[in-house]
């Protein structure tokens, strides 16, 4: 007997819920996508609400009516509004698996909503109750909403019913580590305790190891937990009476063997109906695996990748109610279809954009889950087509003590495992009745048995091909193989093999390329229902070679004895017609009819005379072996008359660029060539060489240019066009003379001595300019009165020429020497002008105004007067500094913005006439630069309390205008009493050189007080002394201690010494002084003996002679007693050092006065 120890659950929780398929019949999901599954094929929905990247749950009723969906976040209703206590949830629409949906066992309109946050978030897994009863039946989420289980968790959760059909786990996985956590949801509710199982490699923390989904086959023997970001695929068998994993097995290795640029990385993941089968997709691929055998290497052996698709991101495997798994494609309007996941290998038929999600809708990674029981069935069956055995199983966990079986047809057994044969095609509802020591349930399941067809046996299929393969299009037999049977059911395909047409593998392609000979082709007609079902049969296709033919061309005999026929010998044809094919293969034969060609009788003999002038001939080319595989073709053969051809004129030409090169209509020829001859039956090709000509090879183009410079010999071949072989040659010349090149030829005008209008002219003198570069050799060139004399060449000018005009127009005719009639005529003019006269100007005179005695001065402004009565238009003026250069016309200076160098220039200027520089006259030009005057004043003026008035000589000039700080004149005098304090300017003026020159200078008076009285007082006894200064009378003072700097402060800080104070006014009208003495002494001495403060004494106690200094030690003790006018203390008492310390002085000077104080001697 075979047992299946399945959990309880399985057989219990089908036998309650038959169709609890149903609650999973509408999905919402991606970018407004949905799918309602209700009518067996899945059909889009379009009023969806859900926008989403990943995570979504949908919950229907047990008839497939849709309850409410959500992305984790908010919650829609059946009517697509959002419950009123539905928002804010703490899932996220970027979490894996952000919500799953339970029902409560007992009370069939609450359900648990559970939520995930993404990429472990502080929210982790928590849940809500739904409870259809509240808002008039559209269901709202309780006051029981987000209530936390465990946080953080990764973004998986996995929902499948417990062993004893009464309650739900709910699992999820830890954010990093290894822990699985399993909630029991049952009639009391959640169990907020989870059963915690440690097991398979830890995950690190991080946003991507949270990503891959997490899901439990239908019969509750498997979990499986995918992490993207490693390539972990972590297998474990599930304990759905204790919520407990054991047993893991790492699929990691085959991820990484089948990696496909950064494609490796699992996903989605769904078990089979059977559970026996996983499937996984990974970015770009979609793998298989069978699990009848739990052994880690055999499972990894068993991998297929069934798809790969790179640039086609996959996202999320989900099983729907019609025992099909879908696929969603990241931001795309299809999903792809594995039509039978409990098939392994190829037979599982994935289908790529197998259901349409509308013309809005997108899937994008994820797609709703559903608790994973749903979708278990216990029967299982086998053998479903018409005429097959069907076997069938159911999976108990018990033992059974009775069991009935209906076969849906009337048909039963008590058999446990038992074998029926349908009598017709149809669907049927099969059911059983168990019965175990516990229990008794029934079980239904729907099964479908399919027709196997007819497969119509064809004849074998020949074709003669010209290529090595024959392409046929194998599917346009569809019908014929079909015969009768509707084409929407069945499905005819083409293999290469018995094996392969059995297995359905390696399909041929609708049109197929097969080789010379003989392929046998098998032929598999499968019931689309059931692609189980199928019929084969077997044809030939047979190609044989045809041979290729190209046009074949016209064969023209030139008629040399006039009789107008000629014996051909039509085998010369072969190799043309051939052209390369295996003469072993193929054979020739020639007719005289299309008719008797494709008959293929009444053959020529190859050697044969024609009976007209023209005539057709016609082939067969075909396969010796074969000769139905033929093709047939024809050409013309002809005997033409033979050609002259006459000698032409040479072709001369004037060569306009003069290169010896140009470009000839050799065609021109023609008429002379063919002469009498009729032109039509003749063509005529122009040639380099005569070996060209006679070979007709590397014919000219008829618009030639000469290769040769000035000459080259053409040969041309007349040839009749219809045998080329009748022929005759002939040449002729190509001659290029060079043609004149008229130049750019100047007037000729003369400067007239006499100023009488007339000249003598040698016009020889312009031959080379007329010439230009061109060789005199090579031309001639001679000089006329007229046009008309020129054109004609008559009445040359010959000798000296005086004109008889003035001006006059002069004709010139330059022509080949070789060639008389390449020539060009021309002109020029000649003109007399008078000799021009320059008058003298008057000196230019300015004043200095920029100070340095230069000035930009426009010289043009004397060109009216140098030029006098001469019309300006007529005549140029150009300056000179030297008058050697202004004879020879060079170095010109700049006449509109002249830079003198001094004060006093003479210049030259030279009037000549425009475009005849030598007709010139020089005049000289004086430039004069007057200094500007200059008064002698100071700056500023001081009214000082000694000296209260201020009288200032403006100096020595012809004017002076005195001016106040308002520009008001108060003084025209040459001397100028000031009464006010204040800003002056005085202007003079001063006459020089015919011109009146002004300057003026700005000058200022101030006032000032000074100093009466001063005092100075000193502070401090030590080595810095206070210096402060009192002073009496009107400031502001200034201040110093050495009569060179000075300070605004009356304070100074000074070693003691000797010093002399001073105070002054600002304006330093007033200076006092006082001699001081800053009394005090160092802070320290070092008697080293090298010069420095060897010392110590009272500085400044020199004014003081009856003074007392006393020296004493630390303790009090005196060490010396001397008096201030001599050196000081050396550091000894009694001839010994003293050593480094402070010591104390007593200082007694000006009679009572006592100064005590401390130093330091230093060693």
């Amino acid at each position: 007997m075979r047992l299946q120890y399945v959990l309880p659950l399985f057989f219990l929780l089908i036998a309650t819920h038959i169709n609890a398929q149903k609650e999973a019949a509408i999905w919402y999901f991606g970018e407004n996508a949905g799918l309602d599954f209700n009518s067996g094929t899945p059909v889009a929905l379009t009023d969806g609400q859900i926008n989403t990247r990943e995570g979504c749950a949908t919950i229907s009723d047990t008839n497939g009516n849709l309850l409410f969906y959500t992305d984790g976040v908010t919650v829609w209703n059946r009517n697509h509004l959002i419950m009123p206590n539905g928002t804010d949830l703490k899932g996220d629409i970027s979490s894996t698996q952000s919500a799953i949906i339970v029902p409560k066992s007992d009370e069939p309109n609450v359900f648990f909503l559970f939520t995930v946050d993404e990429a472990g978030g502080p929210n982790g897994l928590q849940y809500s109750v739904v409870d259809m009863n509240l808002d008039g039946g559209m269901g709202d989420i309780t006051a029981q909403k987000e209530i936390p289980l465990i946080s953080p968790v990764s973004e998986k959760v996995t929902a499948v019913a417990h062993a004893n059909g009464q309650g739900v786990w709910v699992i999820t996985r830890s954010y990093g580590g290894n822990s699985y956590y399993s909630f029991l949801v049952d009639a009391s509710g959640v169990n907020t305790v989870p059963v915690v199982t440690n097991i398979g490699p830890s995950l690190p923390l991080g946003e991507y190891t949270t990503l891959g989904y997490m899901k439990t086959s239908p019969d509750g023997k498997f979990l499986v937990s995918l992490t993207d970001n490693d390539a972990q695929v972590d297998l474990m068998r599930f304990n759905a009476a204790t919520g407990t994993l054991s047993d893991h097995i790492s699929l990691k290795g085959f991820f990484d063997a089948n990696r496909i640029a950064a494609g490796n990385r699992p996903y989605g993941g769904e078990f089979s109906p059977n559970g026996k089968v996983l499937y996984i997709a990974t970015r770009y691929n979609l793998s298989q695996f069978d699990l009848s055998t739990y052994d880690q290497n055999t499972i990894i052996a068993s991998g297929l990748v069934l798809k790969s698709r790179e640039f086609y991101y996959k996202g999320a495997l989900q099983m729907g109610i019609d025992g099909k798994i879908y696929e969603a494609i990241r931001y795309y309007g299809y999903l792809n279809a594995i039509n039978n996941p409990n098939v392994l290998g190829v037979g599982c038929d994935y289908q790529v954009d197998a259901v349409s999600l509308g013309p809005s809708g997108k899937g994008i990674l994820g797609l709703p889950p559903f608790i994973s029981s749903f979708f278990y069935v216990g029967i299982e069956a086998e053998n479903l087509c018409l005429g097959d055995t069907t076997e069938f199983k159911i999976d108990v966990s018990e033992p059974i003590t009775a069991i009935s079986w209906d076969f849906g047809d009337g048909n039963t057994s008590t058999t446990e495992n038992p074998s029926h044969t349908y009598s017709s095609a149809g669907d049927y509802t099969v059911s059983v009745t168990v019965t175990t020591a516990s229990d008794s349930t029934m079980e239904t399941k729907d099964i479908t048995i399919s027709e196997i067809p007819v497969a119509t046996i064809l004849g074998d299929i020949t074709g003669c091909i010209i290529q090595n393969t024959y392409n046929i299009d194998l599917y346009s037999f569809n019908s014929s193989v079909l015969d009768t049977q509707d084409p929407a059911n069945f499905s005819v395909n083409y293999f290469l093999s018995q094996t392969d047409a059995d297995t359905n593998m390696n399909p041929l392609e609708n049109t197929h390329s097969f080789p010379m000979g003989t392929t046998p082709v098998y032929i598999r007609v499968s019931n689309k229902n059931n692609i189980d079902c199928y019929t084969t049969t077997q044809f030939n296709i047979i190609a044989r070679q045809s041979p290729v033919i190209d046009t074949v061309s016209d064969w023209t005999v030139c008629d040399d004895d006039t009789d107008g026929v000629y014996t051909f010998d039509l085998s010369q044809k072969n190799n043309e017609i051939f052209n390369g094919q295996d003469e072993t293969i193929f054979e020739l034969l020639y007719f005289a009819s299309q008719t008797d060609a494709d008959a293929g009788t009444n053959a020529l003999p190859f050697s044969y005379t024609n009976t007209t002038a023209m005539e057709e001939i016609f082939f067969r080319f075909q396969n010796s072996t074969y000769p139905t595989c033929y093709r047939t073709g024809s050409f013309m053969v002809a005997v033409n008359a033979g050609v002259l051809a006459n000698t032409p004129n040479d072709m001369e030409v004037c060569d306009t660029d003069n290169d010896g090169f140009f470009t000839f209509q050799l065609s021109n020829t023609e008429t002379e060539i063919v002469g009498t001859q009729n032109a039509a039956s003749l063509s005529i090709s122009y040639h380099n060489s005569l070996a060209d000509a006679e070979s007709n090879t590397a014919p000219l183009p008829d618009s030639f240019t000469n290769t040769t410079a000035y000459g080259q010999t053409i040969y041309a071949r007349v040839q009749n066009v219809s045998d080329p072989t009748c022929y005759e040659t002939t040449s002729f010349e190509l001659i290029v003379n060079d043609t004149p090149i008229i130049q750019e030829v100047t007037g000729w005008t003369v400067c007239d001595t006499d100023n009488n209008g007339s000249y003598s002219f040698i016009f020889n003198e312009k031959d080379q300019e007329i010439l230009g570069g061109q060789n005199p050799s090579d031309f001639s060139l001679r000089y006329f009165e007229t046009q008309t004399d020129a054109d004609l060449s008559q009445n040359e000018i010959t000798g000296p020429y005086e004109n008889t005009s003035n001006p006059q127009t002069v004709f010139y005719r330059l022509e080949n020497v070789s060639s008389t009639v390449c020539y060009v005529t021309e002109s020029f003019d000649i003109e007399v002008f008078d000799t021009p006269f320059a008058l003298s100007p008057a000196p230019i005179v300015l004043c200095d105004t920029n100070d340095n005695g230069l000035q930009m001065i426009d010289l043009t402004q004397k060109n009216i007067e140098i030029l006098g009565t001469q019309d300006e238009a007529d005549f140029n003026v150009r300056y000179f500094t030297d008058r050697s250069d202004a004879e020879n016309n060079t170095n010109a200076i700049n006449a509109t913005s002249y830079a003198n160098t001094q004060t006093q220039e003479t210049l030259y200027a030279r009037v000549e006439r425009i475009g005849l520089e030598y007709c010139s006259a020089i005049t000289s030009l004086e430039l004069i630069i007057n200094p500007l005057p200059r008064p002698v004043l100071e700056e500023r003026y001081v009214i000082c309390p000694d000296s209260p008035t201020l009288l200032i000589d403006g100096g020595a000039f012809d004017s002076w205008s005195w001016k106040n700080s308002d520009g008001i004149e108060i003084s025209d005098l040459r001397e100028f009493n000031v009464e006010e304090l204040g800003e002056y300017e005085l202007t003079v003026t001063q006459n020089l050189n015919g011109i009146t020159c002004e300057n003026s200078i700005r000058f200022e008076v101030l006032s000032s007080g000074a100093p009466e009285t001063m005092t100075v007082e000193t502070n401090g006894f030590s080595d810095q002394i206070e210096v402060r200064v009192s002073v009496t009378g009107t400031g502001p003072f200034e201040y110093s201690v050495d009569g060179e700097i000075f300070q605004s402060s009356n304070t100074f800080i000074v070693f003691p010494g000797m010093y002399t104070v001073f105070v002054r006014d600002m304006l330093e009208c007033r200076t006092l002084s006082q001699e001081i003495v800053a009394m005090g002494y160092q802070k320290f001495f070092s008697p080293n003996g090298d010069g420095v403060h060897d010392n110590w004494n009272i500085i400044g106690a020199g004014l003081f002679p009856n003074a007392q200094l006393y020296i004493y030690d630390r303790y009090g003790k005196l060490l010396k007693q001397l008096s201030p006018q001599g050196l000081g203390w050396d550091g000894t008492y009694s001839g010994q050092l003293m050593p480094s310390s402070d010591y104390w002085f007593r200082f007694l000077y000006d009679e009572e006065k006592v100064y005590s104080g401390h130093f330091t001697l230093k060693r």
